[in-house]
């Protein structure tokens, strides 16, 4: 991508690709307001270099934004997967107009929850809604009807993997064949199944049943993540 803009060049420049508006708000809320990004990426750039980021977002368009690398982790780090940490400056300056459009249209989250079994679906459902009060939550006890529901409509999955774990594997990988994909936390109580669910596409995988603590993270983090970046 050229690092062409209106503004001065800058050594870096990539895009940043969001699913949905939601995603993007939920990013927005909880690093780009504080004034930072995490950015998933191999690209070796040095600490302290100047880099321009292009957000595409549905309903949006293009947004511009310049930071610094403020920190970086490389592929054999034990603490999360490689990328550039971003500081930026002015960002509600820059975006503020852009945010009150989209909050002013903002309808929720819709997320998708499988669990098999009725009493663990109620119990995540509950603790779905109390951590995202907004969030419209529609469940299913079977993998082949969820698959029918996975839909662009969908901005999370959550899928329970131990009751039946073949079926919820499926829906893992039919939530990755949706265009764009649908991003997907898979809870399984078993090491096996979990990383059986990572191997199925899984974009977060917890414990279950998941602390509350833990299951809030992951869904922000699943619920912000960037599509893509170039």
């Amino acid at each position: 991508m050229s690092a062409e803009r209106e503004h001065p060049r800058v050594p870096y420049a990539v895009e940043v690709e969001f699913r949905t508006a939601s995603s993007f708000l939920v990013a927005y809320s909880v690093n780009l307001s504080r004034g930072g990004l995490f950015l998933e990426t191999e690209a070796d750039v040095p600490v302290g270099s100047e880099i321009g980021l292009k957000f595409a977002v549905p309903g949006a368009g293009a947004l511009d934004l310049f930071g610094r690398v403020a920190w970086k982790r490389g592929r054999e780090s034990p603490d999360g997967p490689p990328g550039l940490g971003i500081e930026f400056e002015d960002v509600a300056q820059t975006l503020g107009g852009t945010i009150d459009r989209l909050v002013g249209g903002y309808d929720g989250v819709s997320i998708l929850l499988l669990s098999a079994d009725r009493t663990d679906r109620n119990s995540l459902t509950r603790l779905i809604r109390s951590i995202m009060s907004t969030a419209e939550v529609v469940s299913a006890s079977d993998a082949k009807v969820a698959e029918t529901l996975l839909t662009g409509d969908v901005d999370l999955a959550v899928i329970d993997v131990d009751a039946e774990p073949e079926g919820a594997l499926g829906a893992l990988r039919a939530a990755k064949l949706v265009t764009p994909p649908i991003p997907t936390v898979a809870l399984a109580s078993s090491k096996k199944l979990r990383e059986h669910a990572r191997a199925a596409g899984a974009d977060e995988v917890a414990t279950n049943p998941p602390p509350f603590g833990e299951l809030q993270v992951l869904l922000v983090r699943a619920l912000g993540r960037p599509l893509a970046v170039r």
